[in-house]
């Protein structure tokens, strides 16, 4: 807890960094000759990343005074373009730092070309000496045109969500942010008002949708957050980030790991009711943002033109935006996607109470993999088979569950395609139940279509009774079942270790995973690396929950480092698939195939509109308890309107006059709900306000 602030609360939502190590960070970055960021600049990048010390090379001590000399040597690396050379940071960046970028390349045409939307000016910015910052500035004539701009770009993100294949906000709840974005400084100008933002180069969609889970709208990261969200004044902006960071964060860290369900909400008191609401959603927010609450990030710090040409720091921006966005159709394979109908799997396997709810947890990110057992070997099995048991299940119901929400054909029509892209599921729940270990699809043990049909069998023994069988002396079926069902367990580790490294690998080993574990399943060595190699992978979880490794008993030390072969040149080499290639050859007899005072701003229209949703809170639960009690009271006036009751014709059409009255009230309640129920499907807005701004896409029903 900081001394500075001793009533701040503690929890995995980190603040910002003490006041004198910013003022140090600043100082390194004007000393340092790669840095070509002016004052200003330093100041707000100083606020959107944190533990800054270890960046800071520096002499002395506070006894005998703190010498700045500049940024360490290892944290700054240099990026090369045609345009010149960028030098970019790495750091540690809170989830709710930085901005979207409006001039992001991919959406500098579309704004070039829309009449309703004035371009602004953008330009480079000039140092004192001629020479050229690492910042852009952008000016606007107005807010109001910011704004309008603002809501352009939100339109074309959320149109841009539309063609996307999977749900990216969803993988960043459930995995976070493993690929860093990048981003650069640029300086906002209109009238007399200057201020600095960091905007993505790179990454504009994963900012977008971590805002989002922490309840952030986009207009935060480039104007600053409205101080009536923490109970301030209306239509003022905390623009600098240290005036309001710590406040949200303190709102976050104080509601970190507390259940949203156990805050209940007071049905006779509506002030209190709308209190526990409100801290119920701080806990919903605690919670889904908390794989996002600290992410790397890339920060361009300087820019140095190449020898001849004019300076072009935003052409050496672009440039580098573009190759992180032209990658070969590989990098495209799919991950995302296999995640989102993974997601969906595990869903409907709880809902069916195919799996326990600690199962539901650990396949979709919630609960370490590790919690599945307690010996590290057992865990390591149970979640395996408990993959398989939802992407390959062996039992009817499950089999006509997957099919279905996989929308395959039947079981007897299924095709390599089918049997692949159950295998990238497969590898999505594994990677987010241990924690973001990168597992690849192509590399992971991906069962023949046939098998697939049929689901993957499993022996039902225990870790320690499967390896007893595995390793019996005298040859039998069961040994060879145990076998078999060992090299499956064991490929997450193998992959993880880089054993195995698909079937076009760079040692020209063309075969297939499946293939290269029959080879090695027959002997003894190749059993002795499964067991080692789930031993390595029980590692893995158990350091990804926070726990002590424990070494199996007799294990051998630095498992997939040094595996003992038949030729003692090979004893001390590492099990890489090179050396995996030669020591199993290629078999042809195995069956397998293949805080200030703010400043005065209006709301954006995503603010309007969120403003507009929390002024509905409490509203959904009156209207079900309303439709409940008149739902009660025709029942109950249904006994004196019924058979045998003498209604006079004057009561009966008096009655009738009534029933209309409400039937008709009835109908403009269905149809409200309709639109509740349905989102617009056209989300590419380039303008507009709180009536027809639109967010995402979603067809009706």
């Amino acid at each position: 807890m900081s001394p500075r602030r001793p009533k701040r609360p503690v929890g995995r939502f980190p603040y910002l960094d003490d006041p004198e190590y910013r003022a140090q960070f600043v100082e390194a970055g004007l000393a340092d000759p790669r840095c070509t960021l002016d004052r200003g600049a330093l100041e707000r990048m100083a606020t959107d990343a944190v533990n800054l010390k270890p960046l800071i090379a520096s002499s002395g001590n506070k006894a005998t005074g703190v010498v700045v000399h500049g940024f360490k040597d290892a944290a700054v690396h240099p990026v090369v373009t045609e345009h010149g050379t960028l030098y970019q940071m790495r750091v540690q960046q809170p989830g709710i730092a930085s901005a979207i970028n409006q001039f992001n390349i991919r959406f500098a045409y579309d704004v070039a070309q829309n009449a309703a939307v004035t371009t602004p000016r953008v330009t480079p910015v000039a140092s004192p000496d001629g020479g050229q910052l690492a910042v852009l500035e952008v000016e606007f004539a107005s807010e109001e045109a910011l704004l309008e701009h603002l809501t352009f770009i939100e339109g074309r993100l959320s149109a841009a969500e539309k063609a996307r294949k999977y749900d990216l906000k969803a993988d960043l709840a459930v995995s976070g942010q493993t690929e860093p974005a990048t981003y650069h400084i640029v300086r906002y100008r209109f009238g007399d008002q200057v201020w600095y933002v960091t905007a993505s180069t790179a990454g504009t969609n994963r900012t977008f949708h971590r805002h989002s889970l922490l309840g952030l709208q986009p207009a935060v990261g480039l104007l600053g957050l409205p101080q009536k969200g923490l109970g301030g004044a209306e239509g003022q902006r905390w623009r600098n980030p240290a005036d309001w960071r710590d406040r949200y964060t303190a709102q976050l860290n104080r509601y970190d790991g507390v259940d949203p369900q156990d805050i209940e909400i007071p049905a006779d008191d509506p002030d209190k009711a709308k209190e526990a609401q409100e801290a119920r959603e701080w806990a919903e927010l605690a919670a889904s943002a908390l794989p996002v609450a600290t992410t790397s990030a890339v920060f361009v710090i300087g820019y140095v033109p190449a020898a001849g040409n004019r300076p072009d720091f935003d052409a050496a921006l672009a440039s580098t935006n573009l190759r992180t966005h032209l990658r070969g159709p590989l990098d495209f394979s799919g991950p995302n996607q296999a995640m989102a109908s993974g997601r969906t799997l595990v869903d409907h396997a709880f809902a069916d109470d195919a799996i326990t709810e600690l199962e539901h947890a650990v396949l979709t990110g919630a609960r370490p993999a590790a919690d599945l057992h307690d010996d590290p070997r057992e865990a390591v099995v149970n979640l395996v088979r408990l993959a398989d048991r939802v992407v390959f299940p062996s039992d009817i119901p499950s089999l006509r569950r997957t099919t279905k929400v996989l929308v395959e054909p039947s079981p007897t029509r299924l095709q390599t395609k089918h049997a692949q892209t159950r295998g990238e599921i497969r590898s999505a729940l594994l990677t987010a139940a241990v924690g973001g270990v990168d597992l690849p699809a192509a590399a992971m043990d991906t069962p023949h279509y046939g098998t697939v049909r049929k689901g993957i069998a499993t022996t039902g023994l225990s870790a320690a009774e499967l390896i007893a069988a595995a390793t019996a002396a005298e040859p039998s079926e069961s040994r060879d079942a145990a076998r078999t069902e060992l090299a499956h367990i064991a490929v997450p580790g193998l992959v993880n270790g880089k054993v195995l490294l698909g079937s076009y690998g760079s040692t020209g080993d063309r075969r297939t995973v499946p293939t290269k574990l029959a080879a090695a399943r027959v002997t003894d060595e190749g059993i002795k690396l499964f067991v080692e190699a789930i031993d390595a992978f029980a590692e893995v979880m158990q350091l990804r929950a926070g726990r002590e490794i424990t070494p199996q008993a007799g294990a051998a030390p630095g498992r997939l480092r040094k595996v003992v072969s038949r030729d003692a040149d090979d004893a001390d080499k590492p099990a890489d698939s090179a050396w995996f290639t030669k020591h199993w050859p290629v078999e042809n007899n195995n069956s397998d195939s293949g805080g200030g005072a703010g400043t005065a701003s209006r709301l954006s229209d995503s603010e309007q509109w969120t403003d507009k949703v929390k002024d509905t809170l409490g509203r959904v639960t009156a209207a079900k308890k309303s439709m409940t009690a008149l739902s009660m009271h025709f029942k109950e006036m249904h006994s004196l309107v019924g058979p045998g009751r003498d209604l006079t014709a004057d009561e009966r059409q008096s009655w009738e006059d009534e029933l209309d009255t409400v039937k008709s009230q009835l109908k403009n309640a269905r149809d409200y709900l309709r639109m509740l129920r349905y989102r617009p499907a056209d989300t590419g807005v380039t303008s507009g306000d709180i009536t027809d701004f639109a967010f995402a896409a979603e067809e009706s029903e």
